[in-house]
């Protein structure tokens, strides 16, 4: 039996949250997922998460403080922030702002199989 890398999908679109586990679970990973960052961070505390793809705008806090939560307690943890955009802000914007508070790397919904797995692939270290 191989250990498969566990990955935390923060977002509170729920399709999106199984779209995406589906795509990973497929090529390797593990994952579970949490509709909201209070959730999130209670997961972080108690499982060996390898890499986090968070949202950056959930219901319940801020992304970008959620991202810089993660970042601050959980240094060596990689980040993937993803967005679509919100009202006049672009996507580039946004995810130019998370990679500032520590995302390595940033997805812009839509995104599609191939550049999520790149994305996952760039953040963990060769096993």
């Amino acid at each position: 039996m191989t250990d498969r890398p566990l990955l935390l999908l923060v977002d509170d679109d729920v399709t999106l949250l199984r779209a995406t586990s589906a795509i990973l679970e497929v090529e390797g990973y593990d994952t579970i997922l949490s509709d909201t960052a209070a959730r999130a961070i209670e997961f972080l505390q108690h499982l060996p998460v390898a890499a986090v793809i968070v949202d950056i705008f959930t219901p319940d806090q801020d992304g970008m403080e959620t991202i810089g939560q993660i970042h601050s307690r959980w240094p060596d943890l990689p980040i993937i922030a993803m967005s679509g955009g919100w009202r006049t802000i672009s996507p580039e914007t946004i995810l130019e702002t998370a990679r500032a508070l520590g995302a390595q790397a940033a997805l812009s919904k839509p995104f599609d199989r191939p550049t999520l797995l790149a994305a996952v692939r760039r953040v963990l270290p060769a096993s």
